[in-house]
């Protein structure tokens, strides 16, 4: 299959197009109104790694919906935040708090279809804090004035749990850290710790010790990573895990077609489904947005002290 990438004119970085192949499914009312997946995914990893990523992806789209794929990769979180809300895509890949920005900025006009499953059952993660194996750090108190890195302002795992944790814990980075920076994403911020630009930054995983899913889990899979080189110092309490989520003003044929789509990929296509889902899963599932809440919670309640301390 041929695939082309073409620049969008909006924010975001890039758009992924495919061939129109021989659609399995008969188009209906909803396809007719939207003859594309615009399918927007935040940047947890490189653009070229992304991109290879959801090769199988656009033709699985065509077999099941009979539409083309149009993947909008971004450089920033807020990029497809920003995509959603002003109806450039229909659908999102976003961690909880991507999401929860998502739904305050459209006023609530976005809900989530599923969510990826982990192996015990649970549909949770972990943020955690690492450093450079050979370092001398070995707790986020040995880190009073190292250089540190947030991964994204609207990153669940890279910002927002833990930076609410961590001043739980009587800990305010700006004071503790001698130097704090946000990478740009996930991947950056490793990358920065192995370089030694950072002393310490904070990723995602579902396991902290077998690394099946998330972004320490990416980098392990390309041969980037070798698990001995870091050390984690410190590990979150369990966050949603990123939501596939929908604007609530599509229509609902649409929306069932979508989540059926995700819900069935695991069984009608394994390799395709891993590459989606970031990792192992036993499948995608139904999730409600009550889940999220916290995360809408977390950002009001942050956003509020921002506007107390102007």
């Amino acid at each position: 299959m041929s695939m082309q990438l073409r620049i969008t004119h909006s924010c975001l970085g890039v758009a992924l197009g495919t061939a129109l192949l021989t659609a399995a499914t008969s188009a209906s009312a909803w396809q007719d109104e939207y003859p594309s997946f615009r399918y927007g995914v935040q940047s947890v990893e490189t653009q070229g790694a992304a991109l290879t990523r959801y090769q199988g992806f656009d033709a699985y789209v065509q077999e099941k919906l009979g539409v083309d794929l149009d993947l909008y990769l971004s450089s920033e979180y807020a990029g497809v935040i920003q995509a959603i809300a002003s109806g450039q895509i229909e659908v999102m890949d976003m961690g909880a708090s991507g999401y929860a920005a998502a739904w305050i900025e459209t006023n609530g006009n976005v809900e989530p279809l599923v969510v990826p499953q982990e192996e015990d059952g649970s549909i949770g993660y972990y943020a955690v804090m690492f450093v450079r194996a050979d370092s001398d750090y070995e707790s986020i108190e040995d880190l009073a004035g190292a250089n540190f890195a947030w991964a994204d302002p609207n990153s669940a795992s890279g910002y927002l749990f833990p930076l609410v944790s961590l001043r739980g814990m009587g800990i305010e980075p700006e004071d503790h850290f001698g130097n704090v920076v946000f990478s740009g994403g996930h991947e950056q911020s490793i990358i920065g710790v192995l370089d030694g630009a950072y002393d310490a930054a904070v990723t995602w995983t579902n396991d902290v010790e077998a690394h099946t899913r998330g972004g320490i889990h990416m980098m392990l899979e390309r041969g980037v990573l070798d698990a001995d080189d870091i050390r984690i110092i410190w590990v979150s309490d369990l966050i949603p895990n990123p939501v596939i989520a929908i604007r609530s003003d599509v229509p609902q044929q649409m929306k069932d077609d979508l989540r059926n789509l995700f819900l069935n990929m695991h069984e009608d296509n394994p390799e395709v489904f891993r590459e989606v889902a970031r990792g192992n899963s036993p499948g995608y599932v139904e999730v409600d947005h009550e889940v999220y809440e916290i995360a809408i919670e977390l950002r009001q309640q942050l956003a509020a002290e921002r506007r107390g301390r102007r």
